[in-house]
């Protein structure tokens, strides 16, 4: 880990979510996004003889590579502080909706050792089909108060040449890191540049100056430039930037919000960030996938495709919405990827699953049914559904109580009794009350509204109702 100040937190993207009232204020004591912008464009003017933002009246840079074959994807992300182990990456792989991880490579302000980042690592992530966004964490804005910063100094002409030159430096030290990982050409690298003070003109401009160098060097040298920073510091100055400016390839966003969603009060120019963009969405987040649980980030990514952020809702979430009906062999659909999600090995996510009722499927069916003591038939019928809606913990159930179990006992019971006369909210109320009495009375039991290992144990064996009479089927 680097020592550095105590100020930034202790991982690097954290400090969006540190920072964000402050930038907040910042932009208010500023007079608003728009007078900032009129002030950037009149200082930046004024300092560089009637150019944009800290832009070289010069050469244009190199052209950026050609992204690499079926590089556009659309999904969710996650970033930690270290590369997890390949036994977690292996459990989300299947049990997460996850598709894509961001991993720190370098820089002098990484935060964390990376104990399992290697060359062996890569290859089998890669190999897994996960989506790799690598990342480096060098010297931050020249305002801000970070040990490493980027210089404000001018320079000759206002060209900032210092702020350029380590641009250029840390440009090579990325991709050398990213060549020794074995990470493929024409990928992109994100430079993560923490929230600074824009109202501040050596700091801006030099930020930008940095920046662009970031990006032409990269494509010097074989891979596309991306730049992670919060919407109302870097990425609200690389909107503004002009035609001349080396923009980079993409962009990756703090911005507390719906996934997905844009920020369009910070963006000047909407189509520079439509389909090349990542969003974190929220931070520092304590999850659990296939029994493992991590402290994330979560990022919606957009890179060269556009679809829906649709919130990844879990298996025990989806199977809560739909009615059960019976599935063959062939059949397709969203109620075969819950079916999927239940019966396959693995703790499977519902966005893991394919959604089409294939030999694999049938064959975990068959072996789901030997095992439950269900009629082998290789197809989901009705019995088949109760008991795998009714997987999982099983404690006793009674008025007042709350949670997962509740829920799953509400959607089994919906399933066993052949009609939804509960709503599926995780709260014994009294209509949960009046059909556990119902199907107790079935079992020989008294009919108190109290869910035993009696009654879980018959709604695992699949044990249906007749809808009209109440009686076992």
């Amino acid at each position: 880990m680097p020592s550095h100040r105590r100020s930034p937190p202790t991982r690097p993207k954290l400090a969006a979510a540190v920072l964000l009232a402050a930038l907040v204020v910042m932009a208010v004591g500023h007079a608003g996004v728009s007078s900032l912008d009129a002030d950037a464009e009149r200082a930046s003017a004024a300092d560089t003889g009637g150019h944009g933002p800290a832009e070289r009246p010069v050469v244009m840079g190199p052209a950026p590579p050609a992204p690499p074959a079926r590089a556009a994807w659309s999904g969710f992300a996650f970033d930690a502080c270290s590369a997890p182990s390949q036994w977690v990456m292996n459990r989300w792989r299947t049990s997460s909706p996850f598709t894509g991880v961001g991993i720190y490579l370098g820089g002098v302000h990484r935060a964390c050792a990376q104990k399992h980042l290697s060359i062996r690592w890569v290859e089998r992530q890669l190999e897994a089909k996960w989506r790799l966004l690598p990342i480096w964490v060098g010297p931050q804005a020249s305002c801000t108060g970070y040990d490493h910063r980027i210089s404000g100094k001018p320079g000759k002409n206002g060209s900032f040449d210092a702020a350029r030159a380590r641009g250029m430096r840390e440009a090579r030290r990325a991709t050398a890191s990213a060549r020794a990982l074995r990470i493929p050409r024409r990928e992109v690298i994100f430079y993560d540049l923490e929230p600074f003070d824009t109202g501040t003109s050596a700091c801006r401009r030099s930020s930008l100056a940095f920046l662009e160098e970031w990006t032409e060097e990269l494509h010097r040298r074989g891979y596309r430039s991306g730049v992670y920073s919060h919407v109302n510091a870097g990425i609200s100055l690389l909107s503004r930037t002009g035609r001349h400016y080396a923009r980079p390839d993409a962009v990756w966003y703090a911005w507390i919000d719906r996934a997905g969603s844009m920020p369009r009060e910070y963006i000047a120019d909407q189509g520079f960030m439509r389909t090349s963009r990542v969003h974190q969405y929220a931070l520092d987040t304590g999850v659990e996938f296939g029994g493992i649980r991590m402290d994330i980030d979560w990022n919606f990514v957009s890179l060269g495709a556009t679809s829906s952020a649709a919130p990844p809702a879990s298996c025990d979430q989806v199977a809560s919405r739909v009615a059960p009906r019976t599935l063959h062999p062939g059949a397709r659909g969203p109620i075969v990827r819950v079916a999927q999600c239940l019966v396959l090995p693995g703790d499977r996510h519902p966005t893991k699953t394919s959604g089409q009722y294939d030999a694999t499927t049938a064959r975990a069916v068959l072996h789901y049914q030997r095992r439950r003591g269900l009629r082998p038939t290789g197809s989901v019928d009705r019995r088949t559904w109760i008991s795998l809606l009714a997987r999982g913990h099983t404690p006793v159930l009674k008025k007042g109580s709350r949670g997962e179990p509740v829920r799953r006992l509400q959607r089994t019971l919906n399933a066993a009794m052949g009609q939804r006369r509960i709503d599926v909210d995780g709260t014994y109320g009294p209509a949960t009350a009046r059909a556990a009495k119902v199907y107790r009375r079935s079992l020989g039991l008294s009919a108190r509204p109290v869910v035993t290992a009696r009654v879980w144990q018959a709604l695992e064996r699949g044990r249906a109702l007749d809808p009209v009479t109440g009686h076992p089927q």
